[in-house]
């Protein structure tokens, strides 16, 4: 790997401007030079060596948690309360065990595997990883590696991971809703073309409905909203203009989401669960504190951040696992957020 001053020759720069493009401290540079060494960087696969400064006679006792996550430009990570609660359990795991934890977020496997070989970790957790880009993790690094909420492509049954009975959770929702003789119901998602978790609460729910032979179109039923809150809630309101005549129930993936709409809706003078009814997934925070309560799928994020420490320590010590794909119940919570409709 070439050095600090190996670069600045070849970009025509002094060696404290290499460093300080790879420190971060690029306020007061030429972009036209701060993208000529950034370009070289990158073409000589320079890695720094922040790892060694910290690398100690057990070694670095270092765990980072790389979540994937492709929405900086809009809000950081750790908004949606369900992230935040599991990066804190994690942290309080990992510190309990004498390790620390060092947060990433990052949309790009090759981005993540460069940071991770520059600051020399022992373990790598890694929650809500595209399944297309599961095997590039594995296949360049030989560090201990946890997948948390992830589905595999076709072979990954010899990764680790802790995830959720996500299908049984958009079971559970489904079956509640058509018990209380909601019969014309829409889904609302962030993902054209969701995968992952997303996929599997869609997949149960559409299960159910076509096991009681509930009309259910994923064309027409199946509605896609903007991550980005200004558009979101205009989105929204275009909906109850629209489209919300049409049903009397809603599903959300997610409690942020769902709380989101209510809240909307509120401002624009349309009744939950008086007019249309609002269910979420995760039972977060938001779940309990808005109003109306959120009927929803309730899931343990301590228990989730535990099984995966615990699972990585044992890669860790070269320790067997016999469960590699650990599933984790779901249970629905009621609240008051759907209406039961008369019969």
């Amino acid at each position: 790997m070439p050095t600090i001053k190996e670069i600045a020759e070849i970009a025509g720069v002094s060696p404290s401007t290499v460093s300080n493009v790879i420190n971060g401290h690029t306020n007061k540079m030429r972009p036209d030079t701060l993208a000529k060494v950034q370009k070289i960087l990158k073409q000589e696969n320079y890695v720094s060596n922040m790892g060694g400064r910290l690398l100690a006679k057990n070694g670095s006792r270092l765990i980072v948690l790389i979540m994937t996550y492709t929405r900086r430009e809009e809000k950081n990570a750790v908004q949606d309360p369900f992230f935040s609660e599991l990066i804190g359990a994690l942290e309080q795991e990992i510190r309990e065990l004498g390790y620390f934890m060092i947060l990433y977020t990052s949309s790009s496997a090759e981005e993540s595997l460069r940071m991770v070989d520059a600051w020399n970790v022992e373990g790598i957790i890694l929650q809500g990883c595209a399944p297309w880009d599961c095997s590039t993790y594995m296949k360049n690094t030989h560090i201990p590696l946890v997948f948390i909420d992830t589905y595999f492509e076709e072979g990954g049954e010899k990764f680790i991971n802790i995830g959720l009975e996500d299908k049984r959770g958009g079971e559970l929702v489904a079956e509640h809703l058509i018990e209380q003789g909601h019969k014309r119901i829409a889904f609302l998602l962030d993902e054209q073309y969701p995968f992952g978790v997303d996929a599997e609460r869609l997949k149960g729910f559409m299960n159910i409905m076509k096991k009681h032979e509930i009309q259910f179109s994923s064309k027409d039923d199946f509605y896609v909203f903007s991550y980005r809150k200004k558009e979101r809630e205009a989105y929204f309101k275009e909906f109850a203009k629209t489209h919300l005549h049409k049903y009397t129930a809603l599903c959300f993936a997610s409690d942020f989401y769902a709380a989101d709409v209510v809240n909307t809706f509120r401002d624009i003078g349309v009744d939950v669960p008086e007019q249309v009814s609002i269910c979420g997934f995760d039972d977060n925070i938001f779940a309990s504190t808005c109003r109306p309560m959120l009927t929803t799928v309730r899931q343990d994020v301590t228990e989730k951040a535990k099984l995966a420490v615990n699972r990585l320590m044992q890669m860790i010590r070269n320790e067997p696992i016999e469960e590699k794909d650990t599933k984790l119940p779901v249970e629905l919570v009621v609240r008051d957020s759907i209406k039961r409709m008369k019969q």
